[in-house]
């Protein structure tokens, strides 16, 4: 039974090396970029600061690859949101004392092909999404942030997080209802401004 279990573990660790030789870095960092950016992002809300951590984190793909083999993809994953979030907070507790109290504050801006006033609304709307979901508790913003904006599965969030899949389910589900709740609000308080 044993000699059984040690020759899968051995086939599987195989099949994923064989897949990561095959596969580019373009490709792995294609699969995996997006978890990565938004894991980062939820801790430090900035593009260019996500996008940086994003970087560094691929470039420790690259040295730990050896070690990584042996992981599935929901493995790996967890392994690249746990380690974006700690270089988020890393990057958090160095610039909480290398940035003066003075310091303008800028806005994290990109292009848009979207007419002005679309990008305008669309900016704002999404600012009121950020703004309730950061209401929720912790547990309910993070499953939220991980399946809406890493795309991560039940079954990932619930590896990640430690969570079992019941409570992530459930958590979603009232999370969403949360959040129609809080939007639905908001955007009745705003007819009423507008009709005064």
């Amino acid at each position: 039974m044993k000699d059984n279990a040690t020759e899968s573990a051995r086939i599987a660790l195989y099949e994923w090396r064989q897949k990561l030789s095959d596969r580019s870095f373009d490709s792995i960092y294609s699969d995996y970029s997006r978890l990565v950016f938004w894991a980062a992002y939820r801790v430090v809300p900035n593009r260019e600061t996500a996008e940086d951590i994003t970087q560094i984190a691929f470039e420790r793909v690259l040295s730990n690859l050896g070690r990584l083999a042996g992981l599935d993809d929901g493995q790996l994953k967890s392994w690249l949101y746990r380690v974006s979030t700690n270089i988020a907070l890393d990057h958090l507790r160095r610039a909480k004392h290398e940035t003066p109290v003075d310091a303008p504050i800028s806005e994290d801006i990109e292009d848009s092909a979207l007419p002005l006033d679309e990008e305008v609304e669309r900016r704002r709307k999404a600012a009121k999404v950020r703004s309730a979901i950061d209401k929720l508790d912790e547990t309910s913003r993070k499953v939220i942030l991980l399946h809406y904006y890493a795309g991560m599965t039940v079954r990932e969030i619930s590896a990640c997080t430690g969570i079992s899949e019941g409570t992530v389910k459930s958590r979603l589900m009232k999370a969403r209802k949360r959040l129609a709740v809080m939007l639905g609000e908001e955007a009745a308080d705003e007819k009423k401004r507008k009709k005064k």
